[in-house]
């Protein structure tokens, strides 16, 4: 029983897979960029607010000093 035994072509397998592997990697990205820059912009709407509550307490206080200063001439 000889003869030659069964060879598998693996080009097949790598010119079906490799393009296959390219855009799950490309998607996985895509889909990690997405996710950071959600959480990107939640976290600076956060400190944006909490900027501007102190930028308006600031300006509260400079009011209020130069209301003093107003009232004591």
């Amino acid at each position: 029983m000889g003869g030659n035994p069964i060879q598998f072509d693996y080009s097949v397998l790598l010119t079906a897979m490799l393009p296959m592997l390219f855009y799950f990697v490309f998607f996985l990205f895509a889909i990690y960029l997405m996710v950071s820059t959600i959480r990107f912009f939640n976290r600076k709407i956060a400190f944006d607010k909490e900027l501007l509550h102190k930028l308006d307490e600031l300006i509260k206080l400079q009011t209020q000093q130069m209301t003093k200063q107003l009232n004591s001439m």
